[in-house]
């Protein structure tokens, strides 16, 4: 099966331009010029993007348990964001699923967590409409999460790993309260226990745990991130296990400094939609502007990625070609995808048309040749 696309607005090596796009089967089989063929599917000005690629996205929490006590079944869950992220654009998620400390969920995170990777394991090779794979977010203190972990890394079910420290005083707790605040409203611990949790939180081997997980995923070809950076001093301990970029960086100091050591630096989308970061933190947009922030992820909410390039172009003059590459082929040279990310002869062909007639929207998505989302009123393949 072949498919032909055209439009005058095409991302291709970086700039908008027109061209004929030639789809056989789930490839990008030739770049033609403009109107060259005879029979394409002609999106006039539409703009033509590569699917975006999500390395961290944790609304399949909200999709799960849209309000506190309201679960609906996992299976619905992972389907219905499925088709949420194909109208959004992004062709490619990693699914950000934490494991954290037992007493935070009762013994049964470990095990939550596990089940609900397999779930999307499960779904993603079977039925799933775009490419839904695995971030895991390990809580630096959860030992009793490793063997899991490193098993579920070695069956390939895991693509991403991230390193998080969530004790009051490090990250985005500065303070005892802050932490509460979260923790409280969103784990089942209560305050009378949190005195000794947080005793036996401090008592743990942190140092031996992160570097045995950490060489473990190396090992295994799996990119590591680290999480919510502070301080240059954790810079430089991560670094020197292996980390490959940092997710969330703090401050403009810290950022800084990652790019000096060769380290990789993402931002949340709804930060820069929104104007700033909703716990208070720095602005993705500072980060932005000094060059120290390589890509951005949809963090909480899929439907900021498209929308967060044209916010950029507004706000800072960042062209559209730059902000469409830190949310496609950015993040996904990073996670060593080198089939996706871009409209390139040979790639993928995972491809996003936009109409920005009232304001962008996503109207189809491609995912491997095949439309997975038609938002065009009386659209027709010829």
């Amino acid at each position: 099966m072949q498919t032909i696309i055209r439009s005058t607005n095409i991302l291709i090596d970086g700039k908008f331009q027109s061209a004929d796009i030639v789809i056989k089967k789930d490839i990008i089989q030739q770049i033609a010029p403009y109107k060259s063929l005879d029979i394409a599917i002609d999106f006039g000005d539409k703009r033509v993007v590569a699917g975006f690629v999500d390395l961290h996205g944790d609304a399949i929490e909200k999709e799960i348990e849209p309000r506190p006590g309201a679960r609906f079944p996992t299976s619905m869950a992972v389907v219905e964001l499925d088709k949420k992220l194909s109208m959004a654009g992004i062709t490619t998620m990693f699914h950000a699923i934490g494991f954290n400390d037992q007493e935070l969920s009762k013994g049964r995170g470990t095990e939550q967590s596990r089940e609900l990777i397999e779930e999307i394991y499960q779904a993603n090779t079977q039925h799933l409409g775009v490419d839904n794979l695995i971030h895991a977010r390990f809580e630096i203190t959860s030992e009793s999460s490793l063997e899991t972990v490193k098993e579920l890394i070695k069956d390939k079910k895991i693509n991403l790993l991230s390193i998080m420290d969530h004790s009051p005083g490090q990250g985005q707790f500065k303070t005892l309260e802050a932490w509460k605040k979260y923790f409280l409203k969103t784990y089942t611990i209560h305050e009378d226990e949190v005195e000794e949790y947080l005793e036996k939180k401090a008592s743990k081997d942190k140092k031996s745990v992160v570097e045995d997980l950490v060489a473990f995923s190396i090992a295994h070809h799996l990119p590591v991130l680290s999480h919510d950076d502070d301080c240059l001093e954790k810079l430089n301990t991560l670094k020197s296990l292996g980390v490959s970029f940092s997710e969330f960086p703090l401050s403009l100091e810290v950022a800084t400094q990652a790019k000096k050591m060769g380290i990789k630096t993402g931002m949340g989308a709804p930060n820069v939609v929104r104007g700033g970061s909703q716990s208070g933190n720095i602005a993705a947009v500072e980060l932005i502007k000094k060059g120290v922030c390589d890509y951005l992820c949809s963090d909480y909410h899929p439907a900021s990625m498209l929308l967060s390039p044209y916010k950029l172009q507004k706000d800072i003059d960042l062209s559209l070609e730059e902000g469409f590459a830190m949310i496609s082929s950015t993040p996904a040279k990073l996670a060593e995808l080198d089939n996706k990310g871009e409209i390139k002869e040979g790639y993928l062909a995972d491809i996003v048309i936009i109409d920005e007639t009232h304001m962008p929207k996503v109207v189809m998505t491609f995912k491997e040749g095949e439309v997975v989302y038609n938002g065009i009123k009386n659209f027709r393949f010829q």
